[in-house]
This record gives C-alpha cells, structure tokens and sequence, in this order.
C-alpha cells in the first residue's frame, strides 16, 4: 500500500482527488485506492 499512497500522490500533483482506501480483509490482502479525476470521473490504483 505504500507504493500506491506514492503514486497517489502523485496523481494529486495532477488534480486528481482521493476518494477512500479499501483493505480487504484476509484471505483477500490486496488493496486499493479510489480516486476521483478532474472531471469526477472515479478510478482505482491498485
């Protein structure tokens, strides 16, 4: 997760907005971030 909060970052450098952080809970260990672009149109890093 910490690469994506380094890419999100970046994003925001860019107008971009974050919306939340989703973090399954195990046996799912893979999360996302979910950003939202100039336009609102909502996408997820992962």
């Amino acid at each position: 997760m910490a690469a994506l909060e380094a890419e999100r970052e970046r994003f925001v450098g860019h107008g971009v907005t974050r919306l939340r952080r989703d973090e399954p809970a195990p046996p799912t260990c893979a999360g996302y971030i979910v950003v939202a672009g100039s336009e609102g149109n909502e996408f997820c890093l992962d």
